[in-house]
């Protein structure tokens, strides 16, 4: 069964964001499904309703957003959209980390055999 990569990117509802050994500013998750990509997102500490749960800023909105099958992300559209190339959900993560880079690491991504990498900002010269 092929896998995909949704992306979980965090708000910073009430002017802060949360970071710590699994969540971070963007988290791209392997899974076979967006459920199954939300259950491991789940387990990292991400939650969702968090306004409606009084964990967030009312004014901000929730600092995470469930995905579904819709959102697998498809690099060659984004690639399209970018007008630049992204081979690798490495690629794209390091590209957004480069671009905004809000916190250190800016993107985790978890692959499903287990691996994690984390992507930092990198400063060009």
């Amino acid at each position: 069964m092929s896998t995909f990569f949704y992306e979980f990117s965090q708000n910073n509802t009430g002017g802060s964001f949360d970071v710590d050994d699994k969540v971070c500013h963007r988290l791209f998750v392997e899974a076979k499904s967006a459920k199954e990509a939300r259950k491991k997102a789940k387990d990292l500490g991400v939650y969702f309703n968090g306004v409606s749960k009084g964990l967030d800023c009312g004014c901000c909105g929730d600092r995470w957003y469930k995905v579904d099958d819709s959102d697998k992300i498809d690099l060659t559209s984004i690639s399209k959209s970018y007008k630049k190339e992204f081979l690798h959900i490495k690629d794209y993560a390091q590209y957004l980390a480069n671009k905004y880079g809000w916190t250190t690491p800016d993107s985790r991504i978890f692959y499903i055999d287990g691996t994690v990498e984390n992507i930092s900002k990198k400063e060009l010269i």
